[in-house]
C-alpha cells in the first residue's frame, strides 16, 4: 500500500484510504429512504467530523513539538507519531483527549447552538434540506462519537489513556471487558453494527494477549502512515497512537427525528422503514402516528398509551396534524377523558393546545369543550383557551360565550385579553365592552 499523503493541514500529512468512503457510505445507507443526497451529506459530515477529531490529536502533538500524521481508514481515523512514546504520561493523556475536545468545541457546540436557535425561532424545519441534515449529523457525530472514543477500549482515546495509566498489559484486559460489556449493551438496544465493532475490538485485544504470551511484541492496530518529517516510516500503534474515531450506528433519537421529518414531508414510505428499523426503541407517538396513517385498528390504543405515558404530548406537531386530518382528534380526546383512572385528562389538554398551535381551531375548540366538561384542574383557563380557538375559527358568538364562561369561573385578566391576538374578533364584537368589565 502506498503511504503517500493526499494533502496536509498545518503541515500535518493526511492520507484518506478509499475504504473510508466505502464504510461511511454503508453506514449512511440507513438514510437511503430520505434520498441519496442525504447519504452523501452523512458521508461528508463523517469526513469532516473524523478529520477534525484527528486534527485535534495532531495539533496537540504539534504544540508539544512532536511530528504526526493522520490516516482516515475503514474504521474511522488514526493519528500517529513515531516519537510519541517519549512523552510524559500527562502529555500523552492530553494528546488522547484533545481529539474529542476539539470535535465538541469546533463542531458539536456550534451545530447544537444553531439547532437550538432555529428550533426556538420556529425555523428549524424551514431550513434547506441539505443544511438541516448536515447540521443534525454534525451535532450527533461530534457528541456521541467523542463520548464513545473515551471508553477504556484500545485503540480508542480512553483505551490509550488506560494504557498510559495502568500499562499496556492491563489496558488490553480492561479493553476486552469494556468492549464485551459495551457489545452486550449495544445488542440489547438493537445496535448490531456497534455490537460487531466492539466485539471486533475485544477479539483483537485478545489476539494481542495471545501473541504476547508467545513472546511477540504484538500490535494488531498498526497503521501504515504518510511520511512524517523527511522520511517515510511505518508507524505502529503501541503504546499509544491517537485513537480510532469509530462509526457507530446512528442514534435512535436521530433516526426518530428523521422519521418525523419524512412524515412531515409526506414521505410515508421512508418514515415507515425508519420506524421498522427502530423496533421497540421507536417513540410511542411515532408508532401511533404511523399506525393511524396505515389505517390500523390499534392506532387509537397506541395514541392512548402515548398520551398516558407522556401527557405533555408528542415532540412536534406532526402527530397532531395527522389526527386532525383524519378527523380523529375529538374522538381520541373523549377516549382519554373517559378513562376511569383520570390519567387521560392531561393528555387531552395537551392535544387541545397542540391542535390550536397547528391551526386546527375548530377541532381544538371541540376538544377543549370536552376537557371543560370533564371538570379540569382549571376550568377558567380551559374556557379561556376554548374562547381563543373559537375566535380564530371565526365563530365569534361561541368565543364570546366561552369567554363569559371563563369570567364566571374566575378568569380575571382583562389586560391580557386586551392584547391577545387570538381574540381580535371578540374585541370587535358589540358585547366586548360589557364582557371586559367581567374580566377585571
Amino acid at each position: 500500500m502506498s503511504a503517500r499523503p493526499h494533502f496536509s493541514i498545518a503541515r500535518i500529512p493526511v492520507r484518506v484510504e478509499p475504504v473510508f468512503f466505502v464504510i461511511s457510505t454503508l453506514w449512511g445507507l440507513t438514510y437511503l429512504e430520505l434520498g441519496l443526497d442525504v447519504v452523501g451529506v452523512w458521508v461528508l459530515a463523517s469526513f469532516i467530523s473524523i478529520l477534525v477529531h484527528e486534527l485535534g490529536h495532531g495539533l496537540a502533538l504539534k504544540v508539544l513539538g512532536e511530528p504526526s500524521a493522520i490516516v482516515l481508514h475503514g474504521f474511522g481515523g488514526v493519528t500517529v507519531s513515531n516519537r510519541r512514546g517519549g512523552l510524559s504520561k500527562a502529555r500523552s493523556v492530553f494528546v488522547s483527549v484533545a481529539g474529542s475536545l476539539t470535535a465538541m468545541v469546533l463542531l458539536w457546540l456550534p451545530s447544537r447552538t444553531y439547532i437550538g436557535m432555529a428550533s426556538a425561532s420556529g425555523s428549524l424545519y424551514d431550513m434547506p434540506k441539505m443544511l438541516y441534515y448536515g447540521v443534525e449529523f454534525l451535532a450527533f457525530q461530534n457528541l456521541w462519537w467523542s463520548v464513545l472514543n473515551l471508553l477504556p477500549i484500545r485503540p480508542l482515546d480512553g483505551g490509550n489513556v488506560t494504557a498510559e495509566l495502568f500499562g499496556i498489559h492491563a489496558a488490553r484486559r480492561i479493553s476486552i471487558g469494556a468492549a464485551i460489556l459495551g457489545g452486550v449493551a449495544a445488542l440489547i438496544t438493537g445496535s448490531n453494527y456497534a455490537t460487531f465493532f466492539l466485539l471486533f475490538l475485544a477479539y483483537n485485544n485478545w489476539q494481542e494477549i495471545r501473541m504476547e504470551r508467545g513472546g511477540d511484541g504484538p500490535d494488531v492496530f498498526a497503521v501504515e502512515a504518510p511520511a512524517v518529517a523527511p522520511q517515510r516510516a511505518k508507524l505502529r500503534a503501541a503504546p499509544g497512537i491517537a485513537p480510532v474515531a469509530v462509526l457507530p450506528l446512528p442514534d435512535p433519537a436521530l433516526v426518530q427525528q428523521m422519521a418525523w421529518t419524512a412524515l412531515r414531508d409526506g414521505d410515508t414510505a421512508a418514515a415507515r422503514r425508519l420506524v421498522v428499523g427502530l423496533g421497540p426503541a421507536a417513540d410511542p407517538y411515532l408508532l401511533a402516528t404511523m399506525s393511524l396513517i396505515d389505517g390500523e385498528p390499534q392506532a387509537f390504543d397506541l395514541f392512548e398509551i402515548a398520551y398516558v405515558a407522556a401527557p405533555g404530548g408528542p415532540p412536534n406537531l406532526v402527530a397532531t396534524e395527522t389526527l386532525a386530518r383524519a378527523g380523529a382528534a375529538e374522538a381520541l380526546a373523549r377516549r382519554l377523558l373517559d378513562r376511569s383512572d383520570g390519567r387521560g385528562r392531561d393528555g387531552a389538554s395537551s392535544l387541545q393546545t397542540h391542535l390550536h398551535y397547528a391551526g386546527h381551531f375548530a377541532q381544538a375548540a371541540a376538544v377543549g369543550e370536552a376537557v371543560y366538561a370533564a371538570d379540569p384542574a382549571s376550568a377558567a383557563q380551559t374556557a379561556f383557551e376554548v374562547a381563543c380557538s373559537w375566535s380564530q375559527a371565526g365563530a365569534v358568538d361561541k368565543a364570546v360565550d366561552w369567554l363569559g364562561r371563563a369570567a364566571d369561573a374566575g378568569f380575571r385578566a382583562a389586560s391580557l385579553v386586551d392584547g391577545e391576538p387570538d381574540l381580535a374578533l371578540v374585541r370587535q364584537d358589540p358585547c366586548w365592552a360589557s364582557l371586559r368589565v367581567r374580566l377585571i
